[in-house]
């Protein structure tokens, strides 16, 4: 409410209101006195006194009456009218707290009145509005107060679940030191924690390539699948070392699909690095266009630097454990893995009644070889020797420098007649291969003397089937060398027998190896 219904025609209605009512009473009266006047100066001095007398009353009554009916009109009529002109005025101008003189009880005070009760109204329907209009804006100011808590909550809520997913993230991945079980973890935390239908995660290779480790979905063929880089959107993040953001797969030349066409949907490749040093790229695909925010890339590069730790660690792991078990020299495993591996494959061969070999094998007159060639000669040899005999064995089967210029090999699911093909195989191999100082030993080759046993038919312990292989060694060596021999009962008590460092004497008196 803005205004009070009083305007220039209330004004003008009460003008016209006192007009009439000076029309009506005093007007009639002012004529009367006025005819009067006038009849009285018409009669001539000769005329009736009385008459005369007469109507000078009648004009002086009209007179009297005249201005007694204005004086009144004023008090009881126009000055009442011109307070409530004055407060109708006032209310026009807003002021709804004004009212109007009720002291009367004619209808001029009826009419203060009703107006006076309109007045209340019109203020009680202010307050009304004033309320009203304050209560909106409280409530709008509740509402957007409520809303930015929401906003304030929601994105709390979401940056608490970034943290509680990278730390599920490093805690899982730290919690294994195995890169094939990383690599698994990696991916079941991308499927079930950061909801991606596809996923990849590429590692650099010795070739300078990235090859797929894992995808999803999985495919047939990813660990065959590689890029160079600068090839892809993977490659582009990998000689970049930044994260390539494609909004739109069908719009982007960069994106190259090695197994699907058509793509659709948006990528982020985020490089895997490591004190600057690039490990591999991690690619997340979502079917939307435009379907990662700043926040999204935010956390997704932190998920990235965590598995970059992780890979390295498994990396130094794998290298620390090769060193651990390989023999610096000939690059092949050492002592200490042939026999966890033997305990192993003896486990193996008695849950299953499956056979187990044994191969212990010596380089024949090594020592001249060391004193006529040097002893750089002889780690040549060694290598040499090393790589004839990894060459010739199958997969599963596992060859050792078990000391000196002595190899033990392991021969999974072999008769003691297949062990004994094999170590023939071996023989003539290395007797056939030329080899760089070959000139220095007897008849300028190299040879090898070979011991074989078998489990269970030569012996059921770890350390007899390795001294039963040795007794046969020394068996070869005693029968002239460059010669293959399996072990016969009795084999180890031979006095001409020359245990080496690898066996010990059992409190028993049996011989056990060390």
């Amino acid at each position: 409410m803005s205004e009070v219904p009083f305007g220039p025609g209330g004004k003008h209605l009460l003008r016209s209101l006192r007009f009439k009512l000076l029309a009506s009473i005093g007007l009639p009266a002012l004529l009367l006195a006025v005819a009067g006047s006038v009849w009285l100066a018409r009669l001539s001095v000769h005329q009736d006194a009385a008459l005369k007398s007469a109507l000078a009353a009648v004009v002086f009554f009209g007179v009297t009456l005249s201005v007694a009916t204005a004086a009144s009109l004023h008090v009881f009529l126009i000055h009442p009218l011109g307070k409530l002109s004055a407060a109708m005025r006032r209310a026009e101008r807003g002021d709804v707290l004004v009212r109007a003189d009720t002291t009367g009880r004619d209808e001029l005070g009826q009419l203060s009145s009703a107006f006076n009760r309109m007045l209340e109204n019109m203020t009680a329907l202010k307050v009304e509005e004033i309320d009203a209009q304050r209560s909106l804006v409280e409530a709008q100011q509740q509402l957007a107060i409520q809303q930015a808590l929401e906003a304030s909550h929601l994105a709390l809520e979401q940056r608490v679940n970034h943290l509680s997913l990278l730390y599920d993230v490093a805690r899982s991945l730290t919690s294994t030191l195995e890169l094939s079980e990383l690599l698994a973890r990696i991916s079941t935390n991308v499927a079930t924690r950061l909801h991606f239908r596809r996923f990849s995660l590429m590692l650099l290779n010795a070739e300078g390539r990235l090859e797929v480790k894992v995808a999803l979905p999985p495919a047939t063929e990813s660990s065959a699948i590689h890029f160079g880089l600068g090839e892809g959107a993977c490659g582009h993040a990998a000689s970049s070392l930044q994260s390539v953001y494609i909004p739109d797969l069908s719009q982007d030349g960069r994106f190259v699909a090695r197994e699907r066409s058509n793509p659709m949907g948006s990528l982020l490749a985020v490089p895997i690095l490591h004190q600057g040093q690039l490990l591999g790229v991690m690619n997340f695909e979502r079917p939307e266009v435009a379907a990662f925010d700043a926040e999204d890339i935010e956390l997704l590069t932190a998920v990235a630097d965590q598995a970059a730790m992780a890979v390295q660690n498994a990396r130094l792991h794998e290298e620390t454990v090769a060193l651990s078990i390989t023999d610096p020299l000939t690059a092949v495993p050492n002592r200490r893995h042939l026999f966890a591996r033997l305990e192993m494959e003896l486990a193996r061969a008695l849950r299953f009644g499956t056979p187990v070999s044994f191969l212990m094998v010596d380089i024949d007159h090594f020592k001249k070889l060391n004193d006529a060639a040097g002893h750089r000669a002889g780690d040549i040899t060694l290598r040499e020797v090393a790589d004839v005999l990894s060459s010739h064995i199958r997969k599963v089967d596992t060859i050792a420098r078990y000391g000196g210029e002595e190899f033990a090999l392991i021969l999974p699911q072999s008769t003691k007649a297949e062990a004994a093909e094999v170590a023939e195989k071996l023989r003539r191999a290395v007797e056939q291969k030329f080899f760089t100082f070959a000139q220095s030993q007897p008849g300028g080759r190299v040879t090898l003397s070979i011991g074989v046993s078998a489990f269970p038919h030569d012996a059921d312990t770890q350390n007899d089937l390795v001294d039963a292989a040795d007794s046969a060694l020394y068996a070869s060596k005693r029968g002239g060398r460059n010669l293959v021999t399996a072990f016969n009962p009795g084999m180890e008590f031979h006095p001409g027998r020359e245990r080496g460092p690898h066996v010990r004497r059992t409190r028993s008196g049996e011989f056990a190896a060390v």
